[in-house]
């Protein structure tokens, strides 16, 4: 009678495996360093996946569309016209920190796949999933500019990929970080950056700068000795004339 998987079994082969490939590479982890972590045998990996490649496979495949439903937001978020300006970008805030923080948690296992090394061959799918969510950031500036929230001179698949592009990059650099950077700052200064020259006129003339937070405060560190430093000067030449 041939054995049955054990779901549960497979679950902890997956959290295994993932930690193994993440540690090692792919190349060079081997199907003996997954079973040992997991506490089951060989012949219980291989009742649930065919091959260590194909265990890789189904994590980077559940791992995409994990990414996926967090990258994809609900309706509401982009429900402007429900919403006062304000709301709407608190919404988009709060959006782009849940991206940035299931990067953030997961950066080991991005940072595998986007490498491309140690025998990863699957950097394809990330690339494939790139580049639908910049059809679906077209559609949403679209959407907004039809409704009136964005300018309507813009080009949507220029700005989409100008998006998309930046968005790559801030990601490659989080999961890079040594330390847990301010992941609300990064996103409100992202925030800050696109929306403002996005917004129609009438649109961002009403808008609430108070959304878009203060600026870190590394920059508020260098803008801050300006007035100490007139201050200054002003002693000195009040101090020839006395002279």
């Amino acid at each position: 009678m041939p054995r049955l998987a054990d779901r549960r079994a497979r679950i902890e082969l997956l959290r295994a495996a993932e930690a193994a490939f993440t540690e090692r590479g792919l190349a060079a982890a081997r199907v003996e360093d997954i079973t040992e972590r997991a506490g089951v045998s060989k012949g219980a990996f291989y009742l649930h996946f065919q091959s260590k490649d194909d265990c890789f496979k189904q994590i980077v495949e559940t791992f995409i569309a994990r990414l996926a439903d967090c990258v994809e937001p609900p309706p509401v978020v982009f429900e402007a016209e429900r919403a006062s300006v304000n709301e709407y970008f608190k919404r988009l805030l709060a959006h782009d920190m849940e991206v940035l923080e299931f990067c953030w948690q997961n950066r080991a296992l991005l940072r595998m796949m986007l490498a491309g090394g140690g025998g990863t061959p699957y950097a394809y799918l990330i690339d494939e999933f790139a580049q639908r969510v910049a059809r679906q950031v077209e559609g949403r500036l679209r959407y907004a500019i039809d409704i009136g929230l964005y300018r309507r001179d813009l080009d949507p698949s220029v700005i989409a990929a100008l998006m998309s592009g930046a968005f790559d990059r801030l990601v490659r650099k989080l999961i890079d970080a040594p330390c847990r950077p301010d992941i609300a700052a990064w996103a409100a200064q992202v925030l800050q950056l696109f929306t403002h020259g996005l917004l129609a006129p009438e649109v961002r003339a009403v808008a609430d700068q108070s959304v878009m937070e203060a600026p870190p405060r590394s920059a508020r560190q260098t803008a801050d000795p300006a007035p100490a430093s007139a201050s200054s000067s002003e002693r000195r030449r009040s101090k020839a004339k006395t002279t």
